[in-house]
């Protein structure tokens, strides 16, 4: 079966292994999703629940879910698009220096709120590469936001990067909880979640390493971790040096 069809035409794509909404759809779930959001959110307001009563619990519950699921939706609106734009005709010879200390500069405040370090050790001399500027600050927004997520309080985050045979290796490190082995070669598949060690309230879609991973695939380069439990993790992907 190719697709599975309705009145208003087909609405779920089957390619590929993979099932695709469609953008009538998302946009239509979406619709759907902030009418709820907003009533939950009015409710809470004129009842003046507190949330740590049953009634309030469930109503947080509720407008917290309701957000992750519309977060959920805007990243597969997200990973369409990216499947269909054609990402070369948008690339440039791109000076990586500025773009990582810029995205590190702007994930300041999350760190510091969670009281953790993020170090920056680049070499004197780094060759440009040929990417998207906006699409390479998305693998590095994203592999920074994950190396947060898993690590606690006062741990350690850094950026390091090297020139390494026609390609530009970019490394992401952390000090948090780790990734178990059997559950390496899954990490990168839209939705997985790893099972522990997660930030208490960091609700997350499922999505971000799978985006990295297209992205940088896109860009024809690849990206892996390694990982212990209890050793931190560390993320690696490569890029294409402009020649």
């Amino acid at each position: 079966m190719d697709n599975v069809a309705s009145k208003s035409g087909p609405v779920i794509e089957q390619k590929n292994d993979r099932i695709r909404l469609d953008a009538a759809t998302i946009h239509e779930l979406k619709t759907f999703l902030t009418a709820i959001i907003a009533s939950a959110e009015l409710l809470a307001d004129e009842l003046q629940i507190d949330e740590q009563e049953t009634l309030g619990k469930l109503l947080h519950g509720i407008v917290r879910n309701a957000h992750s699921m519309d977060e959920k939706l805007s990243s597969l609106s997200e990973i369409d698009k990216l499947r269909a734009d054609d990402l070369h005709s948008k690339m440039e010879a791109v000076e990586v220096r500025s773009i990582i200390r810029g995205v590190a500069a702007q994930f300041s405040p999350v760190t510091q709120r969670r009281k953790q370090s993020l170090a920056v050790e680049l070499p004197d001399i780094m060759p440009p590469v040929k990417a998207n500027r906006q699409y390479l600050e998305h693998i590095l927004s994203n592999l920074l936001a994950n190396a947060s997520k898993f690590t606690p309080e006062y741990g350690k985050l850094a950026v390091k990067a090297w020139q390494d045979d026609g390609y530009l290796a970019i490394q992401i490190d952390d000090t948090g909880v780790g990734i178990p082995v059997e559950e390496q070669g899954k990490i990168f598949q839209p939705h997985y979640q790893i099972s522990h060690g997660k930030v208490k309230g960091d609700v997350g879609t499922g999505l971000g390493l799978a985006i990295a991973k297209l992205l940088v695939e896109l860009h024809g380069g690849k990206i892996w971790v390694k990982s212990g439990i209890g050793q931190g993790s560390s993320f690696f992907f490569t890029l294409p040096v402009e020649l």
